[in-house]
């Protein structure tokens, strides 16, 4: 999936060339992405309009053909030693239902230091579906699926182009979780609030062990916890207005069609 991402997007495709093909699903576009896509002989490109993130995800899904499927974000790429892992993996006699992935996510340009992540990315297509949350990443539901961590290798996230845009897109895709929330039925307290926004700190600063890094370290922690306080201050806070109105347009919004949920815009491309 991909939304505005012309400057990362080109190389997450070329570093998926070991794959028999390669789906991508644009928002709506409105800085030459789309018209990129379409000029690569190597992908199947298709124009959808966002509602959810599992429903984009699952309406990317039914146009694959594969055995296996390996879910990007257009903002990511594969280092070649993962490539290899996967291939080895998916023959494996045995193989289970599907692997986590390590992640590597560098801190935002300015900051010094990076912290891993792990996460269920690589999925045999029979048993693949994703969890109805209000997260935007929308992981993989693992639910009475076998599971490995794949090792050798791992994903390679681009950095945030500064601290600034980095909290820009954390307020924006807080707007997305609280209103997603709300439409749930979901409601928040003063103690939520807090009690989510120090468990965000100490779980990123201590357990994802960012304290290495010093300042830039506290940095990063704190931005995570400014995320969770986000989340519930959006939530605590609202009334009657459009949450997804809120959004800037900026890093980590919808695309503006998505807001009103207006019908999807069919446009597919493909060279196969």
């Amino acid at each position: 999936m991909v939304f505005n991402g012309r400057g990362t997007i080109e190389r997450c495709l070329d570093r998926l060339s070991f794959c028999d093909e390669i789906v991508v699903v644009d928002d709506g576009s409105t800085d030459g992405t789309w018209e990129f896509l379409q000029s690569r002989e190597d992908i199947i490109a298709v124009q959808h309009a966002h509602t959810t993130f599992v429903a984009q995800r699952e309406y990317a899904k039914d146009l694959t053909q594969g055995r296996w499927l390996l879910t990007m974000d257009a903002d990511e790429y594969v280092t070649s030693e993962l490539a290899r892992a996967i291939q080895k993996a998916i023959v494996a006699p045995g193989a289970p239902d599907g692997f986590h992935i390590r992640r590597r996510n560098p801190f935002p340009r300015g900051l010094r230091g990076y912290e891993w992540s792990r996460h269920p990315r690589l999925v045999q297509r029979k048993v693949c579906r994703w969890q109805n949350t209000e997260s935007p990443h929308s992981p993989l539901d693992c639910r009475g699926l076998r599971f490995k961590v794949l090792r050798g290798g791992h994903l390679e996230h681009e950095a945030i182009e500064n601290y600034a845009t980095a909290l820009r897109k954390v307020v924006n895709r807080s707007l997305i979780m609280a209103a997603l929330l709300r439409k749930q039925g979901s409601r928040a307290g003063i103690f939520r609030l807090a009690f989510s926004t120090l468990t965000r700190f100490f779980k990123i600063y201590f357990l994802r062990g960012v304290f290495r890094f010093g300042r830039s370290g506290v940095m990063v922690a704190f931005l995570a916890a400014f995320e969770a306080y986000c989340k519930y201050a959006f939530l605590l806070t609202s009334g009657s207005e459009s949450l997804f109105g809120s959004m800037d347009g900026g890093p980590g919004s919808y695309p503006a069609d998505s807001k009103e949920n207006q019908p999807v815009l069919d446009k597919p491309r493909s060279n196969h």
